[in-house]
């Protein structure tokens, strides 16, 4: 991993201005948060993401811009539009949640507000390292050939000269990142990296559309950074590998507080960070619609301090079932997008839900959760936090306070 062509941040200073390097990001991240708050688009059933004409009218309006002439793409077809919606949601600047008309949008968070007290280089760091160790590298790609190209792809830089085209090399170092691994390279260009250039004409998933990225000295300079300073951060269960692999050059930094490491890219110039979400006051009594179907329901109301087996509990007795089964609870989507908080006995190897309260889900008005009881039945519920009222008393256990139509059978006879 030796490299002859290191820019220090110094040098780099030198050789122009860093504030216009990060100013097109946060200009287009800003840009990305307006939109939302003032068309307000309604999230799909299914990926819970705009859909085709609001993100073709977004993409009307970025620099980093898809050559469209009509909606006809969804949304991960815009690279650009989807990492920052991952931004979004996984820096928990919005979250998806139902509004008063019961439509699924974009619900901002106070983690927003604190977002936009920051500097611009510390809105660019906070932007970096979300995408860095919490935008989910496993699902999006496949793990292991795409993280090990990513590495190869920062080697590359590094050694490279400002304006100087990369390739795809004849080695399968990095050539998947020029096919189905192509949106790293968008993702690259929209944290100022460096330039591309497009294969016109290319289609399908696994045919190249990247001729060549051309990185620039603020791209050599940060890709450097990830590299030697930032490189074990990232969110895949493949980076404790490279430190079997390159232990002895690589600094490890995954158990420390990210910020502590990327904040060190302008050294001068970042000090603060969004306010953390475990600073919010999460007291109170929660109410939850729980819906079997639109004239099946029960609302519940629990304590911040019940846990998610409690609201299990209070949900089998509310529609008379036996409790018989396994169960989960999905947070923040479906079975697909969300993810699973399993009963004790599914023997997960994650938090369970006897070991999540309520108050440790960092939920807001209006976001679901999805209950699926007996894996064999499925039988699903969508649970809806009506409110969160910080003035009642809270009860002792969890409480029926209204309640719609017979409870189905859960066992019927079908004939």
């Amino acid at each position: 991993m030796g490299n002859h062509n290191v820019v220090s941040f110094v040098e780099y200073r030198k050789k122009m201005y860093l504030k216009d390097s990060i100013e097109v990001t946060i200009n287009e991240f800003e840009k990305f948060t307006e939109f939302i708050e003032s068309e307000k688009p309604v999230l799909s059933a299914k990926k819970g993401v705009p859909g085709r004409k609001d993100s073709f009218k977004l993409n009307g309006i970025l620099s980093h811009k898809r050559n469209v002439s009509a909606p006809n793409y969804n949304q991960d077809q815009y690279p650009v539009i989807d990492l920052m919606f991952s931004l979004a949601l996984a820096g928990r600047l919005y979250v998806r949640a139902n509004d008063d008309r019961g439509k699924s949008v974009l619900l901002k968070t106070p983690v927003l507000e604190s977002y936009r007290r920051l500097n611009p280089y510390e809105k660019y760091v906070y932007l970096l390292q979300t995408y860095w160790t919490k935008y989910d590298f496993d699902t999006n790609f496949s793990p292991w050939s795409i993280i090990d190209s990513l590495r190869n792809l920062l080697v590359s830089i590094t050694g490279a000269d400002a304006g100087q085209r990369i390739v795809k090399d004849d080695h399968n170092f990095t050539s998947k990142l020029y096919s189905v691994g192509a949106p790293v390279f968008h993702h690259l260009n929209f944290f100022g990296f460096g330039e591309l250039e497009l294969i016109d004409g290319a289609k399908g998933t696994y045919e190249d559309s990247i001729r060549a990225f051309i990185p620039n000295n603020f791209g050599i300079y940060t890709s450097q950074f990830l590299l030697w300073k930032a490189f074990l951060t990232l969110n895949s269960k493949n980076t404790n590998i490279f430190l079997t692999l390159y232990g002895k050059e690589l600094k490890p930094g995954r158990d420390k507080n990210p910020f502590n490491i990327f904040k060190q890219m302008f050294p001068k110039n970042v000090n603060r960070t969004v306010v953390a979400e475990s600073e919010f006051d999460r007291t109170g009594v929660y109410t939850f619609k729980v819906n079997f179907s639109k004239r099946i329901w029960r609302k519940i109301s629990v304590s911040h301090k019940h846990s998610l087996h409690h609201l299990h509990m209070a949900i089998q007795e509310a529609f008379d079932f036996d409790d018989d089964h396994l169960y989960a609870f999905y947070v923040e989507g479906n079975r697909r997008t969300g993810k699973p908080i399993y009963c004790a006995e599914a023997e997960g190897e994650d938090v369970t839900a006897e070991e999540t309260t309520i108050a440790d889900l960092g939920l807001y008005k209006g976001q679901e959760l999805l209950y699926l009881f007996d894996f064999g039945d499925e039988l699903e519920f969508t649970v809806e936090l009506l409110s969160i009222d910080k003035d009642l008393a809270l009860p002792e256990k969890p409480v029926v306070v209204e309640a719609k139509g017979e409870s189905p059978e859960q066992y019927p006879i079908w004939e």
